[in-house]
């Protein structure tokens, strides 16, 4: 069972995880190998359907194959926060290859910052980044095409080490989780069947990124509102039924605008101008409006997250919008 706690995480309070050493709690587990060219086994780390579209009787039904989920989760240490990191957005617009680069990150990190290859020890850990491989990540590729169905989550929790929220200048270890989702509005799946894919990845993470394309429009901003709307009237019927009386809580954590190929830097090199920048620009786009409509849009999405934040991505190249990208 997973419940939400403090900004960013969830807890996991049940697991048949082994550890490093049977009487420390604390120790973090020993993890499957990451094959970083390509996957040689069964055991290897790998994307794990946790919601299939589609049956021989329906072409538009929706499975949630529960026991794969729990199935990752055991992998989890009893009591240990948890980060569910999603990405969602429309079809097309690189969620699957930007997870993919998520993944090479905490490969780095769960290696202790180091680089597997004594060449690249003085290169950034993106700079190591040999090849995006579709056999060491979430299946990705150029085209037009639809590529991802229904929601995947990564097999194996990335275990990394953040400064405690205690106050006392320590460390924690939480256990990292990341879920690929099927894009919107892809001209195949029903605005029913999209509510409810955005809805149930909303629900899993404590981290929901949004990916757009180069701004935040207003059709972005009522495509929330009412996707995060169905998850947010099922937790409240939830809570509601467990818990009468008590007062409800803003039902999501985080939410993030990642707004791919962001072309108004004034210089691309000064991250804190940058960040600046950003932090102004989603002020600009939620702040209150006099059209009723639009300001009930803001009031929803503020109702629903406990923060929300915006990060602009450089276009990284035309070479990485080609089929033939590795």
């Amino acid at each position: 069972r997973m419940t939400t706690e403090e900004e960013e995480v969830v807890m996991v309070e049940h697991s048949d995880a082994k550890t490093t050493s049977s009487d420390d709690t604390d120790a973090v587990p020993e993890l499957a190998e990451e094959e970083t060219s390509k996957r040689k086994n069964n055991n290897s780390p790998e994307p794990t359907q946790i919601v299939s579209i589609g049956t021989e009787e329906d072409a538009f039904a929706f499975t949630f194959h529960e026991d794969r989920l729990n199935e990752i989760i055991r992998k989890v240490p009893p009591g240990w926060k948890v980060a569910v990191v999603s990405v969602v957005g429309a079809f097309r617009t690189g969620k699957s290859f930007l997870l993919s680069w998520f993944l090479k990150y905490l490969h780095h990190l769960t290696n202790g910052g180091e680089s597997d290859n004594d060449d690249d020890s003085s290169k950034k850990w993106y700079e190591q980044v040999q090849s995006l491989g579709q056999d060491s990540g979430f299946d990705w590729r150029g085209g037009s095409e639809r590529n991802t169905t229904g929601i995947w989550m990564w097999s194996q929790p990335h275990f990394v080490t953040k400064p405690s929220e205690d106050g006392t200048g320590g460390q924690e270890t939480i256990a990292v989780l990341l879920v690929d989702s099927q894009g919107m509005f892809d001209n195949e799946t029903t605005m029913s069947l999209t509510a409810s894919i955005f809805g149930l990845s909303t629900l899993l993470s404590s981290y929901q990124i949004y990916n757009v394309d180069k701004r935040i429009q207003e059709d972005n901003l009522q495509q929330l509102a009412l996707f995060s709307e169905y998850a947010r009237l099922a937790v409240e019927a939830d809570q509601a039924h467990q818990s009468a009386g008590v007062e409800i809580v803003k039902p999501f954590q985080r939410m993030e605008f990642l707004v791919r190929d962001w072309q108004h830097f004034e210089e691309e090199e000064n991250y804190d101008a940058m960040e600046k920048e950003m932090g102004e620009y989603l002020d600009k786009v939620i702040a209150e409006r006099d059209a009723k409509d639009l300001q009930e849009t803001r009031e929803q999405i503020l109702a629903c997250f406990e923060s929300l934040s915006c990060f602009g991505l450089c276009h990284p190249g035309m070479s990485v919008i080609k089929k033939s990208y590795d």
